[in-house]
């Protein structure tokens, strides 16, 4: 089964760089694509694209969270189509894959002929440190999405994006989580599996996720990769202040 990623890019340069070693290490056969959000930092982060054999995309202009994060879900299917690949897995940037039992889980999810769509469910805690709890009232996380890549296509994905936009009239309308999870109830009922061992933690982790990792264990991380880099793990809202863009303006 061949398996194609794609890493949600967007200024932070470091986590990227770990996240690109860290697929390379973990499924050095799989193809990963960067869907970058542009930024100062762009040229940088096609830097780290073309230093590992990875594909690169840029928006032209700025999409902001939202739009970027789906486009980045978008990308992860063609991306796939493109590489004949079975699986599309769109990560976002601080969600990074640290051992190999990882792989072998969407592996084992996806021998399923079944199951279209897997996903991380509800989770139960976030990391002690910090405030970073409002994720457990998500019932799907969308920082790590699988996708078979013949279950969908990436027209498909933006069609249904509108619709939930134009059915619900409320705040969450736009939210990622709430879109990915309509690939469940509205897409694929009875054909998706949400992962709990990509949902809360354990002592020894497969993945590392911001709101339920520290600081301390990306830079643990990173030091086996022979690699530094500053892992900062705030809401985006508190890194960008009044610059920062969330729902998205158009789809």
């Amino acid at each position: 089964m061949k398996l194609a990623f794609c890493i949600g890019a967007y200024r932070l340069t470091d986590f990227i760089m770990l996240g690109v070693k860290q697929l390379r290490k973990l499924s050095p056969d799989s193809p990963i694509l960067i869907s970058d959000d542009k930024a100062l930092e762009s040229a940088a982060i096609k830097q780290i694209a073309d230093d590992h054999g990875c594909a690169y995309t840029c928006s032209r202009v700025r999409r902001g969270h939202f739009a970027a994060d789906f486009s980045s879900l978008v990308n992860s299917v063609a991306f796939a189509e493109a590489n004949n690949a079975d699986v599309a897995i769109k990560i976002s940037q601080r969600l990074i894959l640290r051992r190999p039992e990882a792989i072998k889980i969407i592996l084992n999810t996806f021998n399923d002929p079944n199951i279209c769509v897997a996903t991380p469910g509800q989770p139960k805690y976030a990391h002690p440190t910090g405030t970073r709890g409002s994720f457990k009232c998500f019932t799907t996380l969308s920082d790590i999405v699988m996708i078979r890549s013949d279950c969908i296509t990436p027209e498909d994905l933006i069609v249904m994006y509108r619709e939930r936009i134009r059915r619900e009239k409320n705040d969450h309308g736009s939210f990622i989580e709430c879109a990915v999870d309509d690939l469940h109830t509205r897409r694929f009922p009875g054909r998706t599996v949400k992962l709990m061992e990509f949902t809360d933690q354990t002592d020894d982790p497969i993945y590392l996720r911001r709101y339920q990792a520290s600081e301390a264990q990306y830079d643990e991380l990173a030091k086996e990769n022979s690699i530094g880099g500053k892992f900062l793990l705030h809401e985006w809202a508190m890194l960008e202040k009044q610059k920062y863009l969330c729902k998205p303006m158009c789809v």
